[in-house]
């Protein structure tokens, strides 16, 4: 052992000369004292077989049938296999403690010498905080020590497999973790700026290092932990940090040590974010004088302001930074919140210049990407929805003057006044281990009149009964502090689910969409404490009410988990409504409304942009009757494509979208009339000084201006190409008499038409 390594205390009766190395109570980087138990360890290898027996017997249980001995005691210098033990109810030689361990190979040997070496050291960190005084004693630690301890006896036998999950759990114990809500927060509230992104990815790298590095601070110091409830759940996450993050540093056959930044997430954030936050504000001024002036403005300028907004994330009752399918480009995040105008301000007025530079230009690149595709949302830049969503939000609200109701979205009235003070939402209930104010017994007594005034079916001493309840609680509405409104409810936590009692507003307060906005903040209330279902019995006058919003005679959950909890009513019928935690209750129809605002006006930008006129068709005047509808022009253009038809013999007859195979097979047909001395009349367009020709044919054609249209595209359908043909062989059989010259030639080349394109497979008439 050098001289750096910590000292070795004795711990054991004289029968051990194993020394321990007192397990520390922080953590840091680099610690001696785990280099001094890796050389001790390393030193006890080279131990002799019997040596190493003697060592793994003080720990190791008598073979023996009836003794229940768990360790050999014996003198120190007796070291003989027949030496007896000296506890009581023993006696037993020491041959009879180590018998099942004398066919263990030597690497066996040396792991359940490791094992029996971390008992010791635990064993003395126990004992020792045992001596400290009250005040200072870790009572949580003790426990977790002593219950990890115990356990680790069970496994000193040959090719045990060490486990604590069976007491603590298995890692990770939440999900999304730490370093994943750090990216998602990241990118909600800076992906919209890349200079700020970097700054709060250097930021979380720093943050989630220091984290994996701090010392817990221990359950009754915790100032932050105000209720019985949030102190045991805090005792729970602090005995596996103590567990999967401490004691494997120092105790490694337990295995290897977790980073609390990947085990850990959303309550364990909540519990210790403001008292990590002062230790890292504590540590930024200490080491200050060790960093450099440009460190020190970093981590004094930024950090206090991303962990602001963290904090409010971490801490609100909805946030989007949870969700383990999180997207930065998400139309959804946008529309919820206004993080794209928070951020981290630039100090410096070069640095915001310069930023504002290199985003010009990455947006420029976006913007020639983004126009390559063909989806709506994606053709316009982000600072374009924006634009979009502020003139939707200032846009009023009507209201019809007649009357006085909202035709604007459903609960704008409810939600107007919430946001004026004109009435709050508050949860409350009787209590039988705590004072109660008087406000809230005024508050529940008032509850009780209005649901026995819109409930005269329910007795009064029930609702009395169940409104006083203290399992119960209500969600009260109130205006000018006066209930008009209110919902009792029982949460069954370990069940999932929460059975809605009673549910009633005020007979003249119904049509301000006071019933909608009271439901909508008990589901949040409810997501908020992880609560996911809600069941009620409705009579026939409140099933419409339930049905609006969002329940179902469906009832999705097993009979089993709610049969034995909820109260059955006669002539009424059970509900259930499943909630989404990732929808905002309080801000659904808003939200809907403005999403499809900005898709409507994303879309109306998209028509101007698109928007072309062209000719009409007029193949229908020669007696086409029906043509493909690809075959209309502009149609193709808007992004339609046909659907695939089913043939025969896939014959060429088919439209097709591969105009360039149809213009190929159309020019040889063109050509071959074309070559026909009999074309000679149709290669021009008839002379306008023919007198009555043009009096007589309104749609002339000719070989010339089929030639024109078949270069420019026009007969994107074959159907197209025969209807000019017709028409230019039936105007001259009309203008011409039937025995004439240039009828013979029409009615010949019409024949010569028809078999080249069947020759082709083109005609199918």
């Amino acid at each position: 052992m050098t001289a750096k390594s910590l000292e070795l205390e004795r711990c054991l009766p004289s029968s051990s000369s194993a020394p321990v190395v007192l397990l520390p109570d922080h953590n840091v980087e680099n610690d001696p004292i785990v280099q001094a138990i890796l050389e001790f360890k390393e030193s006890e290898r080279k131990l002799s077989r019997h040596e190493k027996l003697i060592k793994l017997s003080s720990k190791s249980s008598c073979q023996a049938s009836t003794c229940q001995c768990t360790g050999w005691r014996g003198r120190s210098e007796d070291h003989l296999m027949s030496s007896t033990c000296s506890k009581s109810g023993c006696n037993h030689p020491l041959s009879s403690h180590v018998s099942h361990l004398e066919s263990a190979k030597d690497e066996q040997l040396n792991t359940l010498l490791e094992l029996v070496f971390d008992l010791d050291n635990l064993s003395a960190t126990v004992n020792k905080d045992l001596k400290k005084p009250t005040t200072d004693r870790n009572y949580v630690k003790e426990e977790t020590y002593d219950a990890v301890y115990h356990e680790l006896r069970n496994f000193v036998y040959p090719g045990s497999c060490i486990t604590l999950d069976k007491l603590f759990g298995t890692p990770p114990f939440e999900n999304p973790n730490i370093v994943k809500v750090l990216m998602n927060f990241n990118m909600y509230k800076f992906g919209h700026n890349s200079s700020q992104l970097k700054i709060a990815l250097k930021i979380s790298k720093f943050f989630t290092k220091h984290f994996d590095l701090w010392k817990w601070t221990s359950p009754k110091e915790l100032p932050f932990c105000k209720t019985y409830q949030n102190r045991k759940n805090y005792d729970l996450y602090y005995q596996r940090y103590l567990v999967f993050c401490v004691l494997p540093k120092y105790l490694h056959s337990i295995g290897p040590s977790f980073k609390t930044s990947f085990i850990f997430g959303q309550d364990l954030l909540k519990h210790t974010l403001k008292a990590f936050r002062m230790y890292l504000t504590d540590w930024c001024h200490a080491s200050a004088p060790k960093r450099s002036n440009r460190q020190n403005h970093f981590y004094m300028s930024y950090l206090p302001k991303y962990m602001n907004l963290l904090e409010e994330e971490v801490y609100a009752v909805h946030s989007p930074i949870w969700d383990l399918n999180f997207k930065d480009s998400d139309l959804k995040q946008i529309v919820l919140t206004d993080s794209l105008y928070s951020g981290l301000d630039e100090t410096k007025e070069v640095e915001h210049k310069d930023c504002k530079k290199k985003d010009k230009h990455l947006n420029e690149d976006m913007s020639v990407k983004l126009n390559e595709k063909h989806n709506v949302e994606d053709v316009f830049t982000e600072e374009k929805v924006i634009d979009i969503l502020k003139n939707i939000q200032n846009e009023p609200i009507t209201c019809s003057k007649e009357f006085g109701f909202e035709t604007g979205p459903r609960g704008h009235q409810a939600r107007t006044e919430e946001k004026n003070g004109v009435i709050r939402f508050v949860v409350i209930g009787n209590s039988l281990e705590s004072r109660v104010e008087k406000s809230t017994m005024l508050w529940l007594m008032q509850l009780r009149n209005l649901f026995r005034i819109q409930l005269p079916s329910m007795p009064v001493r029930y609702i009395t009964r169940l409104v006083f309840n203290a399992k119960h609680k209500t969600l009260a509405l109130l205006k000018n502090d006066v209930p008009i409104g209110g919902i009792c409810f029982r949460p069954f936590v370990s069940q999932g689910f929460t059975e809605i009692v009673f549910c009633a507003v005020k007979v003249d307060q119904q049509e301000n969409g006071y019933g909608t906005h009271l439901m909508n903040h008990l589901k949040d209330y409810h997501i908020q404490h992880n609560i996911l279902n809600f069941l009620t019995y409705a009579d026939k006058l409140a099933i419409e009410y339930f049905k609006k919003q969002g329940f179902s005679q469906d009832v999705r959950m097993p009979k089993k988990i709610h049969h034995e909890y909820i109260k059955h009513y006669q002539d009424a019928i059970l509900m259930h409504c499943e909630l989404n935690p990732k929808i905002v209750y309080t801000q659904l129809t808003s939200v809907i409304r403005l999403q499809k605002e900005i898709v409507n006006s994303l879309v109306g930008e998209k028509h101007k942009q698109i928007e072309k006129h062209y000719p009409g068709l007029t193949c229908f005047s020669d007696g086409v009757r029906m043509i493909p509808i690809e075959s209309i022009p502009g149609v193709m253009d808007t992004g339609w494509t046909p659907s695939t038809r089913i043939t025969r013999n896939s014959r060429v007859t088919e439209e097709t979208t591969d105009f360039d195979v149809l213009a190929k097979h159309l020019t040889k047909v063109l050509q071959f009339i074309k070559n026909n001395p009999l074309s000679k009349p149709f290669l021009n367009p008839v002379d306008k000084k023919v007198p009555g020709y043009y009096e007589l044919i309104k749609y002339p054609m000719d070989l010339s201006t089929i030639s024109k249209r078949l270069a420019a595209g026009y007969y994107v359908s074959r159907k197209l190409f025969i209807a000019d043909m017709r028409r230019m062989f039936s105007n001259c059989k009309l203008f011409n008499q039937e025995d004439s010259y240039w009828a013979d030639c029409a009615v010949e080349l019409e024949r010569l038409f028809q078999i080249k394109m069947k020759e082709i497979q083109l005609w199918d008439y």
